[in-house]
Formats: structure tokens, C-alpha cells, sequence
């Protein structure tokens, strides 16, 4: 399952996949506290959560009920329909087991915002007195040393979500050798096996894995997330042939959450354009003290205050 996983990224992932990606010039925030910064900084690193930890604990669940929709929608016979849909979930369950495995392996999140002094963001990832690191976004992406397997906007909008299905459930039916399997699936009367339909699920499985690490509820989209998605394996299997990635651990509300290094090269200008410090009452010697640190680390960035007049 891992190697298949492995040649089915290898293989035009991103037309697979249709995410919308950021394009050069465009700025990305990152909200942290003031521990993080100085890592990001000295030791030119994120520390990438585990996709299991993030904050909704729902969004995964949520991905596959807006799948079954789409499958229900576009597949017109009933047999045919019950397959499809019981044989994703059978596979998808297959991938959480054996890719996540909780120790083995995983998928890890980065996450970003399009959003520059954020309230909401302050709030919850900055706790009011955090700091926001500013991006561009190509220059970013080009330095990360850890192989990136996917970036792209969050999608809150459930037609977008929807289409997004579509396009790859179509893409995956007109690969070379599946015009029967196709005209079969999309018709009212004809049936498939489970044997002809196998290869398709276990793709379509893959994407829809993958979706559910970039839709999520219309609640949360003030967030306006941009994700980098990172797959790291942690133990050896005989005949894998797979780099390991050491997990680390940081302390969140008495929870350990698992953590992977991803560094970024630094050839000359920081991939940091800016910081701005999180609105609080003595964020002016919170913006002096993180002027010293980054001259005393010979780093040239500026440094603002947040617009937000918050007072404690």
C-alpha cells in the first residue's frame, strides 16, 4: 500500500488533485508564539503538526460525506453507486491504517493564512499575544528541504468541493484503458465488477484522502487557510526503501502533539518578509525585543506593530 501510495504521487498528483495554488508574488501568514518564532529563525525550521491533531477534528469525516454525495450524484445505477461508495470507504479505511498507523507513518500539516493581523487568528493560534510571520509565497516554497506532496488553498464552499470531485472522478475515468469501465459507471444499466472497478478505487482513494486534508466547514473559513501537506515515514519496513523522518513532541493543554522538523534553505534574503507582533499592552517592547533579537542574529526584517486596538 505504501509503494502504491508512493507511485500514485509520483505520477501527475496535481491534475489529479485540481487544488488552486498560490502563485508568485502572493503573501502567506503564519500565526505562532514567540518559542516557534525563535526556532523558525535560528534554526530555520517548522515544526509540522500531525494531520490527526489539527484543530478540527472533524474535517476528514466531513470530506468523505461531501465524496459520497458527488459518487451518489454521478453514478445513476444503484448497484453500481454501492460499490463504488462501500469499496472508497473500505479503501480509505485501508490507507488510515496502514499510512497513519499512528506511529509508523503519517501525514503532516503547515498551515498558513491569507489573512495579514488577523483577530480571529490572534486569538486562537496566537492566543492574543502571538506573532504573525509573513511570507512570499514562491520564494517559501522554493526553500523547503522536506519534499512538499501538495499545496493549496483550504475550500470552505461546498459546490467548490463538489466540482473539485467531479473534475478528479472524471480525470481518473479517462486514463488510458478505462473508456468501458468508464461508459459502464456513468450509464443506468450496465454493471461493473469488483475486480474491473478495483485499480479506480484504489486512486480515487488516494485523491479523496488527500481532499480531506483541504475541505473543510463553511464555519471556518474566516481562517482563509493555504496548507502545505508533507508525507514522513518513521520506522523502517523491510523493503520499503523509504527515507525516515525522526517525530518530535511539543506540549499543547496537557497533550503531547506530534511534531516533524521541516527546514528551509537560507541563501542569502530570509523567506521571512516581515513580522508584526499580536496586539497587547506592551507590544511596543514586544516589537524592540524582537528588533534586538534579529539584530543580534544579523537577520534584516522588519518588524511591525498589530493595528488592532485590543487593551487588557
Amino acid at each position: 500500500m505504501k509503494k502504491f501510495v508512493s507511485e500514485v504521487f509520483a505520477r501527475n498528483i496535481q491534475e489529479w488533485i485540481p487544488i488552486p495554488r498560490c502563485r508568485q508574488g502572493e503573501k502567506i501568514f503564519h500565526y505562532t508564539d514567540l518559542r516557534a518564532l525563535k526556532g523558525m529563525v535560528t534554526e530555520q525550521s517548522f515544526w509540522v503538526t500531525k494531520s490527526d491533531f489539527l484543530n478540527d477534528k472533524y474535517e476528514f469525516r466531513y470530506a468523505y460525506k461531501v465524496i459520497r454525495k458527488v459518487c451518489e450524484k454521478m453514478i445513476p445505477g444503484e448497484e453500481n453507486r454501492h460499490l463504488v461508495i462501500s469499496g472508497l470507504k473500505h479503501q480509505l479505511e485501508m490507507i488510515d491504517n496502514v499510512m497513519e498507523n499512528r506511529v509508523l507513518s503519517g501525514w503532516y500539516v503547515l498551515s498558513f493564512s491569507r489573512q495579514r493581523d488577523s483577530l480571529l487568528l490572534w486569538t486562537e493560534f496566537g492566543k492574543s499575544q502571538g506573532y504573525c510571520l509573513e511570507f512570499e509565497y514562491s520564494s517559501l516554497a522554493d526553500s523547503l528541504e522536506s519534499g512538499i506532496m501538495l499545496d493549496g488553498y483550504v475550500i470552505y464552499e461546498k459546490e467548490q468541493q463538489k466540482k473539485l470531485i467531479e473534475a478528479t472522478i472524471n480525470h481518473l475515468l479517462g486514463e488510458k484503458g478505462r473508456s468501458s469501465l468508464k461508459e459502464k459507471l456513468l450509464s443506468e444499466g450496465k454493471k461493473v465488477t469488483e475486480e474491473e472497478l478495483y485499480p479506480f478505487l484504489m486512486e480515487f482513494a488516494v485523491c479523496s484522502f488527500v481532499y480531506s486534508m483541504f475541505f473543510k466547514k463553511e464555519c471556518f473559513r474566516e481562517e482563509k487557510e493555504y496548507r502545505f501537506v508533507f508525507w514522513a515515514f518513521h520506522e523502517e519496513e523491510e523493503g520499503s526503501g523509504m527515507a525516515l523522518t525522526p517525530m518530535h513532541f511539543r506540549e499543547k493543554n496537557q497533550t503531547l502533539i506530534p511534531y516533524i522538523e521541516v527546514r528551509y534553505q537560507q541563501e542569502g534574503e530570509s523567506p521571512i518578509c516581515a513580522i508584526t507582533v499580536g496586539p497587547k499592552n506592551n507590544s511596543d517592547l514586544a516589537v524592540r525585543g524582537i528588533q534586538y533579537f534579529l539584530r543580534n542574529e544579523k537577520i534584516d526584517i522588519p518588524v511591525y506593530e498589530s493595528k488592532i486596538p485590543l487593551r487588557y
